[in-house]
């Protein structure tokens, strides 16, 4: 009896060992898995404060996490593709866009040159910057919408990064960006634009963003938004925070481009696709994702001029564009918003007889009655279909 009872106490004592033997190890296990970022954790990247570099924040850039906002499965950091489309441009490559990349703090990155020019000056640039983990294609196509889409598909990083030909990147940008990428789980970034123009295009801007607010519905405002007209709002010096779209020099996840691509229609009367940043980021947003303009880093955006082609040709761009942005993200939920259309395109009428009065360029209006009649082509063949 005695013998019977001790053998019972010795089972109770080893069940109790392993009871509390798999608590603990439950519980270490725990505190190995790196924490889900947080909304606190997001907001470092938008006040200023950087997050410090300590052993918690280097364990959430090892590990792996399911959804967007993943690490590499093999538990390597992510490496980012940074994707140049550029056509005839080989100056601007050499002189802004190429010597900043050199100087970046983050050094595990590809450049990625998806050259669709007349010539081959823009290679023989990429010949001068054998530091760089460079590569060269001739573009198949011609267009900065079917550009980014090709680009995309022969990159390796999991982070993916459009940089414009003529913009300037701070030494620090790059790894501004990893570290929001890596720590939180937002869809795409951007580091805080800054525009540098000459005295004569600053007095122009004035006017126009005076004309903007009142007539076009959009111009400069305090955030990144798009209003109703399907124009987007662009502070002089982008603040950082969150955002309803990014701009051309932005980075987002790899993943995303399963789902989502740059819009080739707005490609319709040229190579230069005006507002497929907007289009693509904003439709990001409308669908849930999360999109911030970082506090780490800064990118210079060098104005070029005459560089954007004939002036008919881009103000066609800008009013057929505009509607098209404005159709596939404002009006599935809004549709009084048609009204807000409306005055937005009186405004570029009126703007191009402005511009034909006092400059005697005739360009504007021409182009905007040509951006009129492709949408009344467009909406004819949207409603036969």
């Amino acid at each position: 009896m005695a013998t019977c009872f001790r053998k019972e106490t010795w089972m109770v004592f080893f069940i109790y060992l392993r009871k509390r033997s798999m608590e603990s190890l439950s519980l270490l296990v725990q505190k190995r898995l790196p924490e889900q970022p947080s909304a606190s954790r997001l907001k470092l990247f938008m006040r200023g404060s950087r997050p410090r570099l300590g052993y918690k924040n280097r364990r959430n850039c090892l590990f792996h996490y399911d959804k967007i906002g993943s690490m590499n499965k093999t538990g390597q950091e992510c490496k980012i593709s940074v994707i140049i489309a550029t056509r005839n441009r080989a100056k601007a490559l050499e002189k802004i866009s190429l010597p900043s990349l050199e100087k970046q703090t983050f050094k595990d990155f590809e450049v990625i040159i998806w050259d669709a020019s007349d010539n081959n000056d823009s290679a023989e640039v990429v010949k001068k910057f054998p530091e760089l983990n460079l590569r060269y294609f001739k573009a198949p196509r011609v267009g900065s919408c079917s550009q980014r889409n090709d680009a995309v598909k022969v990159s390796e990083g999991d982070i993916v990064f459009f940089m414009d030909d003529d913009s300037e990147l701070s030494p620090d940008a790059l790894e501004g960006i990893h570290e929001a990428m890596t720590t939180t789980e937002i869809a795409g970034c951007s580091p805080q634009g800054v525009e540098k123009a000459s005295e004569e295009e600053k007095i122009k801007d004035i006017f126009l963003r005076i004309f903007s607010k009142i007539f076009l519905l959009g111009g400069e405002g305090k955030k990144m938004i798009v209003l109703n007209s399907g124009r987007h709002v662009c502070p002089k010096r982008v603040p950082p925070g969150e955002a309803q779209w990014l701009g051309g020099c932005a980075a987002y996840r790899k993943e995303i481009f399963q789902n989502y691509s740059f819009d080739e229609e707005l490609q319709r009367f040229s190579g230069y696709a005006l507002g497929e940043d907007l289009l693509f980021s904003h439709s990001l947003f409308r669908a849930g994702q999360k999109l911030v303009i970082l506090n780490i880093g800064k990118v210079i955006h060098h104005r070029i001029q005459g560089e954007r082609g004939d002036p008919v040709i881009l103000s066609a761009s800008k009013i057929f564009n505009f509607f098209l942005i404005w159709k596939k993200t404002i009006f599935p939920t809004n549709k009084i918003s048609v009204g807000a259309l409306i005055v937005s395109i009186i405004g570029s009428i009126i703007l191009g007889v402005l511009v034909l009065l006092f400059r005697g360029n005739p360009g504007p209006i021409k182009g905007t009655f040509l951006g009129l009649k492709e949408i009344l082509k467009y909406l004819c063949s949207y409603r036969h279909y």
